[in-house]
């Protein structure tokens, strides 16, 4: 599935970079992302082989393992092993295709982050725009996800719109919270009725 979704989404925009969690961390899946030659970051799981190079690497704030093979016995996978202390100086592991060089290690964290627009995305649509229901009824469960991505579209909107009339630019966080943005739309649906 993961190979379908690549060459569907490539056939569309270009993709940069795939972020990744944990719950990729496979051999298969590396390979596959590998063979679609896109370039991915991800946390690696802390395995064994992983524990031994967190020993080796201790006291260097960056250590950079090229070419590491993981996977089973039934399929492996090369990759690049980067372990690099974060801002706590706690050691992190990230597993990648891209050239890192141990000096900067540390803008993988600034990579990564990217990914976390999406989880807080999904993260504001579930709690602060989704209409709650019981139903079992598909069409009325999809029409309110449906609506709720709209309502979540709306707010980003709204914020770049903002962003841009009093800064000049679109800003990293939003001005307007999508708690604030929902009792605001509520309020002037109540003045409206």
């Amino acid at each position: 599935m993961v190979d379908q979704i690549i060459k569907r989404a490539k056939r569309k925009v270009k993709i940069n970079t795939c972020y990744l969690d944990r719950g990729f961390d496979s051999a298969k899946i590396i390979n596959i992302i590998k063979s679609n030659l896109v370039r991915f970051l991800m946390p690696k799981v802390r395995n064994s082989r992983v524990k031994e190079w967190f020993d080796k690497a201790e006291g260097a704030t960056a250590r950079v393992i090229n070419n590491f093979e993981f996977g089973s016995s039934y399929e492996t996978a090369i990759a690049n092993l980067v372990l690099v202390d974060d801002e706590d100086g706690i050691k992190r592991a990230f597993i990648t295709n891209m050239k890192v060089s141990e000096p900067m290690a540390h803008i993988l964290f600034y990579l990564y982050r990217k990914r976390w627009g999406i989880e807080t995305g999904y993260r504001n649509i579930d709690q602060d725009f989704k209409p709650k229901t019981t139903s079992k009824n598909y069409h009325i469960r999809l029409f309110y996800f449906l609506f709720s991505v709209c309502l979540y579209n709306l707010w980003v909107l709204v914020n770049i719109c903002i962003s841009m009339v009093i800064y000049g630019k679109v800003l990293d966080k939003p001005l307007i919270s999508a708690k604030m943005f929902a009792i605001v739309l509520y309020r002037v649906y109540l003045d409206g009725t």
